[in-house]
């Protein structure tokens, strides 16, 4: 991300910290262009396909940043798709379906605009979309802006 934003304003948070952290969050949303939420949430083997759970604290700082400044947060969603389906107020989501260091590399260039977007989602999302929704969008001109964007849903 530095490497793209030098100057860009990286907040750690766990679960630990995050309701401590709730006020300096939302004060660097408010003083951000965009803002980008990794979330890492790690499915379990033997759980329910769509129960997914972010821990209380943070869950609660995800959606005080929805109300806040859900038009200029893209939420990327490391690990668990589901996610999405806990917070309505996510406008922009983008799914990697693993928390490697290859996917946020990629989530990292997906958002700008460094390669192609053709995903489509393998599952539905409750309340938020269904199997083989997606975006396609080709990588951007290294002078600036993008030689095409579309959105589709099956």
């Amino acid at each position: 991300m530095r490497s793209r934003v030098p100057d860009a304003n990286v907040i750690y948070v766990d679960p630990r910290i995050a309701a401590a952290m709730t006020d300096e969050v939302l004060k660097a949303a408010d003083e951000a262009q965009a803002v980008i939420a990794g979330v890492y949430v790690i499915p379990t083997p033997g759980g329910l396909k769509n129960s997914v759970a972010v821990a209380d604290s943070t869950g609660v700082l995800l959606s005080k940043l929805m109300e806040h400044a859900a038009q200029k947060t893209a939420v990327v969603a490391l690990g668990n798709p589901y996610v999405g389906a806990d917070f309505p107020g996510i406008q922009n989501y983008l799914c990697t379906f693993s928390n490697a260091t290859i996917s946020e590399l990629s989530a990292v260039k997906a958002l700008f605009g460094e390669i192609p977007i053709r995903g489509r989602l393998p599952v539905s999302i409750p309340n938020v979309a269904e199997r083989g929704a997606g975006i396609e969008r080709r990588a951007q001109l290294r002078e600036g802006g993008s030689q095409d964007a579309k959105t589709s849903a099956p």
